[in-house]
């Protein structure tokens, strides 16, 4: 059997769709996309409220401009282009009340991907834990611009030519940040494991009467 594909693009843009009528095609994409865009406004302010409601405030827009839409390359980039810039709109709108980030609804807050990791041991669970506490600890650390690359290029699977058309910068400026975000990412993360290790030994120095070495 050939594998047939549909001459007109617009045909498979669920978006093009419901703009020519197809009322069940809007339901269609949030299905397909809800997800995925909660957590990424999640990991970009670390509350579960907020992600959702940014998330509805996205597919207020598409719905209310759908009828402008003119389908340019592929539908998930147009998607996270708008959900980028909503960010960076919210983002600017709330730096006064910066910074968003509590580690202790982080750990509450389940982000696990689709496909469920294997059942952890206690020990291997609390590890887990820790390692994401690291992880978002630092990520909260880089710059807005980077923190956008490094989660479309690594939570959201993006290649490099996707997200320079999603951000309208260079390929080789995406390069340059998703570099300097991994560089940035492991220094920060290795001084919070030396940190950790040093208060720990602290902590657990016997104490010696009289002040002896």
């Amino acid at each position: 059997m050939s594998d047939e594909r549909p001459s007109n693009p617009a045909a498979s843009d669920l978006l093009s769709r419901f703009r020519d009528g197809d009322a069940l095609a809007f339901d269609e994409l949030v299905g397909e996309y809800e997800r995925r865009l909660v957590q990424f406004f999640y990991r970009l302010c670390w509350d579960r409220g907020r992600a959702e409601d940014l998330t509805q405030n996205l597919f207020l827009r598409l719905l209310r401009g759908s009828g402008r839409y003119r389908p340019e390359g592929k539908l998930s980039t147009f998607i996270f282009r708008v959900a980028t810039n909503l960010w960076i709109d919210h983002y600017r709108s709330e730096r006064p009340r910066r910074p968003l980030f509590s580690l202790d609804q982080a750990m509450l807050s389940g982000d696990e991907p689709v496909h469920a990791a294997p059942e952890r041991s206690p020990v291997e669970a609390a590890q887990h834990d820790e390692e994401k506490a690291q992880m978002r600890a630092a990520l909260e650390q880089l710059t807005e611009p980077h923190r956008l690359v490094f989660e479309l290029a690594v939570y959201q699977e993006l290649p490099y030519a996707e997200i320079g058309r999603i951000l309208s910068i260079p390929v080789g400026t995406v390069k340059s940040r998703m570099h300097n975000s991994v560089r940035a990412l492991r220094n920060l993360m290795n001084k919070e494991s030396v940190e950790r290790t040093d208060s720990e030994v602290r902590r657990q120095r016997p104490f010696r009467a009289g002040g002896g070495a």
